[in-house]
């Protein structure tokens, strides 16, 4: 059986040692910048590379997040410094979210190993497929992958597969998630997650509550713990079993990867002998856990077993674990043990040697002299020398050729075994030292800058609808040359007539994609869609899954990738463009931002309930509500906020939209200035009658360069205030 890594995190200094002396092979930190917990303690960049060397000394690795979406200020002037001492120091992989990020890594650091976070929300083989190729090394796949979409992608793939094996659980698909960002301001995105999730809602049906009174955390789940199912896992094709918890106090990170590394270490050598004692269980819970555990999406869709529901109990804390776990790992630097040999004699120099990996490694200090009054002892020579100090090191073995009667000062043994431990240090981590950086990157930012302000075509106005009402107003609009259909709200022949409509007002029709595409979702896609893509003009991508897809069916129209497909910086822009399809605003920028990046060939979202969460999970099915009919549910948060939340029954998911609408319209000279190559209006629950006076309002705002106001239940989103 090959090994398989068992992955720790780091979120403090403290808790890196303690993980790695648990057990753990590697350990995913992050720095002060670019972290998806930005919120973390994190470490500064002598702490990380003391943490790297102790790790590489003990033959563990260290990754580094960089899951995080980067402004072009920090990909342009921030992330080479950032990560250039930490690359020359031996960094082994970096995990990133960004398409530009990623590019920009595999540019200016070659040899530097990358990781795709499951921020990607990597959707399938097929994406997997292209990141192999890119020359990505492991892809973290969404939590909510069963084991049979997992041994899927190995069986079509040689990259390494990371998945979470136990710690709190995002509601939302990784990196789908806009509700912290737009309600409080705080990008999940940008590593400063409020967990909206954590909160309290009701569940609404046709205004009728549904929840009890003390069933309020409707998206909060429970923690998972699979360590039950790990030779499943295993038998999938895992390769990296993924502990969650940087926000953790050290005790949990110790305690989870003591217990972990247990059980791993028992299926890799006595596979038939698995099981798992309930006081390990015990100990987990104790350790942390919301009102239980379950065992994530391996083997299940969703359920109400994995939602907590009910406000988070009390725990006790368990003295003995916790008295356990700080005197076996917290606190402790392990040594790295050698054995040396010592020659002190007369008329040879003064000598100390020790073997590292078959090579020897010699110092040699000045000879001792004849001793004139107290001769140097054999004691004292091994206590001088034995102390190793605060040193990665400690004596395992000495011996010594020593001679009665000589004298050499304390200086002199301290100097060389100084010295010894120097050259020892510097043999052991040479190999992971690098300095082949690539370091100029400024002739690529300057060209993308000119491309994307020189394109300053007439503006267009695009309309996304979600049923046959909307799309009957859109389609006589004479100013709209371009109409989205949401395809899971529209029935196959819904489709074709709206197609057929479409093209004799010689407007252009595009296929609004599913938020979700994973393995069985492109059969069902095909079944309802392929006897029209053949007679659409395009297609609204929301995952890279959907491009890859119509690429490898030969599906020869036009892409554009959705805001969700994040384009926050021009190295992911010029990654996406460089697919030949154009790209959507991102929504978490401001105005001056967005003027930085250039949006002259993008198109700019200015009206719509804006999805903020996108779950597997669902709802009605939480509640065993569950009657497959796409209706409209609500949740009202504490602040009295009505959130609907469309159930997509036919992919089965849930979709959150923003309780207040975005809405630029009183915006039109600014975004003028832009020059956006289109504009987008989305339609979702509007009625016939808002739809109507959104469209006079865009025409008075933007095609007649009127100032009009936009409604006092709209938002401005992130136009004005953008995120940190």
């Amino acid at each position: 059986m090959s090994q398989v890594e068992l992955l720790a995190p780091a979120g403090s200094y403290e808790s890196a040692f303690a993980a790695l002396n648990a057990g753990a092979d590697a350990l995913y930190v992050g720095g002060k910048l670019f972290s998806a917990r930005a919120n973390a303690e994190n470490f500064t960049q002598d702490q990380l590379i003391e943490v790297m060397d102790y790790a590489h000394l003990h033959e563990k690795k260290i990754y580094l997040t960089i899951n995080t979406l980067l402004k072009d200020n920090e990909i342009q002037h921030e992330l080479f410094s950032f990560l250039e001492p930490l690359y020359c120091a031996g960094l082994d992989a970096v995990i990133v979210q960004d398409f530009g990020v990623m590019q920009f890594v595999k540019e200016h650091f070659p040899n530097l190993h990358i990781h795709v976070s499951t921020q990607m929300t990597v959707f399938g083989k097929e994406t997997v497929k292209a990141l192999e190729e890119f020359g990505v090394s492991r892809v973290v796949l969404p939590r909510e992958f069963s084991l049979d979409e997992i041994s899927d992608i190995r069986k079509n793939s040689t990259l390494e597969i990371e998945t979470f094996v136990h710690g709190a659980l995002c509601y939302c698909y990784s990196g789908q998630c806009l509700m912290s960002s737009f309600i409080g301001g705080r990008s999940g995105n940008r590593g400063r997650c409020a967990q909206p999730c954590r909160m309290e809602y009701d569940y609404f049906e046709k205004k009728t509550k549904v929840n009890d009174t003390n069933q309020t955390y409707l998206l909060s789940p429970k923690d998972i713990c699979a360590i039950k199912i790990l030779p499943q896992i295993l038998a999938a094709g895992v390769n990296s079993l993924k502990i969650e918890g940087r926000m953790k106090k050290t005790e949990y990170v110790a305690g989870v990867v003591h217990i972990y590394r247990k059980y791993l270490d028992l299926y890799q050598n006595h596979p038939k002998e698995y099981h798992v004692c309930e006081r390990d269980l015990q100990n987990l819970a104790d350790l942390f856990q919301r009102n239980g555990f379950h065992e994530s999406y391996y083997n299940q869709h969703h359920g109400k077993n994995m939602i907590s529901l009910y406000k988070p109990q009390f725990r006790i804390e368990n003295k003995e674990l916790n008295e356990f776990l700080r005197r076996e790992y917290i606190g402790i630097k392990r040594k790295v043990p050698l054995n040396i040999s010592v020659t002190c004699v007369a008329g040879k120099p003064f000598q100390i040697e020790t073997e590292i990996a078959g090579k020897t490694i010699c110092v040699t200090g000045q000879n001792p002299s004849p001793a004139k009054n107290t001769p140097l002892s054999e004691e004292t020579l091994r206590r001088h020398i034995g102390k190793l100090g605060n040193t990665f090191f400690s004596i395992c073995k000495m011996t010594c050729d020593f001679e009665e009667g000589l004298f050499l000062p304390v200086s002199a043994i301290k100097d060389l075994r100084r010295a010894l431990i120097q050259q020892v240090e510097t043999e052991m981590l040479s190999k992971f030292r690098r300095t082949d950086m690539v370091r100029d990157d400024k002739a690529f930012v300057n060209q993308m800058k000119t491309a994307a302000h020189d394109n300053q075509k007439k503006l267009r106005i695009h309309c996304l609808v979600w049923n046959m009402q909307q799309f009957s107003i859109i389609i006589k609009q004479p100013d709209i040359q371009r109409v989205y259909l949401e395809t899971v709200q529209f029935s196959s022949q819904e489709l074709k007539q709206c197609i057929t409509l479409a093209h004799k007002k010689r407007k252009e029709i595009y296929l609004a994609m599913p938020y979700v595409f994973r393995k069985d979702d492109a059969k069902r896609f095909s079944e309802k869609s392929a006897a029209v893509l053949s007679q659409i003009d395009g297609a609204l991508i929301r995952n890279i899954e959907q491009y890859y897809y119509f690429k490898k069916n030969q599906v020869a129209f036009h892409c554009i990738f959705d805001y969700n497909v994040y384009t926050m910086n021009q190295y992911a822009k010029q990654f996406l463009q460089d697919m030949k399809a154009d790209t959507t605003a991102p929504l978490e920028l401001n105005h001056h931002e967005l003027k930085e990046l250039g949006v002259s060939d993008m198109e700019l979202i200015i009206y719509g309930y804006i999805p903020v969460m996108v779950s597997a999970n669902c709802v009605k099915n939480t509640f065993g509500r569950c009657d497959h009919d796409n209706r409209m549910i609500a949740l009202k948060d504490q602040k009295n906020n009505l959130f609907s939340v469309q159930c997509v029954c036919e992919y089965c998911y849930n979709l959150m939209l923003n309780c207040h609408p975005l809405s630029l319209l009183k915006y039109s000279d600014m975004i003028h200035k832009l020059h956006p190559a289109s504009l987008r209006l989305i339609f979702s629950q509007e009625s016939e009658q808002q739809i109507e006076k959104i469209l006079g309002c865009v025409r008075r705002a933007f095609l007649a360069n009127e100032t009009v106001e936009d409604e006092a239940y709209s938002t401005r989103g992130h136009f004005m205030r953008g995120v940190q």
